[in-house]
C-alpha cells in the first residue's frame, strides 16, 4: 500500500519543520561568562561577524565563470564588549589576557536567569581568545552618565548554538 505524502503531513505536529516565528528572542537579556567562573554583566556587545576571505580566479576559456578559493585570514575576528566600571573587584579580562576556557555569551529569554541552563535560548562560544585592547570611558563633568570600558577581544573560532527548548 502506497502512502501519499503531503506538506501538511510533514508539518503537522512537527515543531522542527514548522517555524511560525511567534517567539523571537529579545536582545537585552545577556551576560558574558569568562573561564566558567566569572559572569560579567555588560552594557552592550557590539555586533560581531565571522567573515571568510576568498580569492577570485577567472578561467581562461570562459569569461562568465569565476572560481572562489578561500584565503587564509589576514586579520583576527574581533568582539567588542562594553562594561560598566565598578561592578567587579577584579577585572577578569585585563589587557593581554588569554583565557584558557571559551568565553561564552549567553542570551536568555528571561531576565537575570543565567544559572539555569534550560533558560538559555542561544549562546555563542568564542575559543582561542586574546584581549587585544581596552578603551577606558570618557569622563565629562558637564553631563551625568555611567562610566564604561570597552574591551576588544580577538578570537580564533566561534560556535553559535541555538537551544530550541530553552526558556
Amino acid at each position: 500500500m502506497a502512502y501519499n505524502f503531503t506538506y501538511r503531513d510533514a508539518t503537522t505536529g512537527n515543531f522542527l519543520a514548522l517555524n511560525k516565528g511567534m517567539n523571537p528572542l529579545v536582545n537585552y537579556n545577556f551576560i558574558l561568562r569568562v573561564e566558567a567562573l566569572f559572569d560579567l554583566p555588560c552594557k552592550s556587545v557590539k555586533s560581531f561577524t565571522r567573515e571568510n576571505e576568498y580569492e577570485l580566479i577567472q578561467e581562461g576559456g570562459r569569461n562568465d565563470y569565476v572560481h572562489m578559493r578561500r584565503k587564509p585570514i589576514s586579520r583576527p575576528f574581533t568582539l567588542e564588549v562594553e562594561r560598566y566600571v565598578g561592578v567587579d573587584y577584579l577585572d577578569p579580562l585585563p589587557n593581554g589576557a588569554e583565557p584558557v576556557l571559551p568565553i561564552i555569551l549567553i542570551v536568555s529569554r528571561h531576565p537575570d536567569n543565567f544559572a539555569d541552563v534550560s533558560a538559555w535560548a542561544r549562546n555563542y562560544a568564542f575559543m582561542g581568545c586574546v584581549v587585544m585592547k581596552k578603551t577606558y570611558g570618557e569622563l565629562n563633568a558637564e553631563q551625568s552618565g555611567l562610566l564604561v570600558d570597552t574591551t576588544t577581544i580577538a578570537y580564533r573560532e566561534m560556535v553559535c548554538l541555538d537551544i530550541p527548548f530553552g526558556g
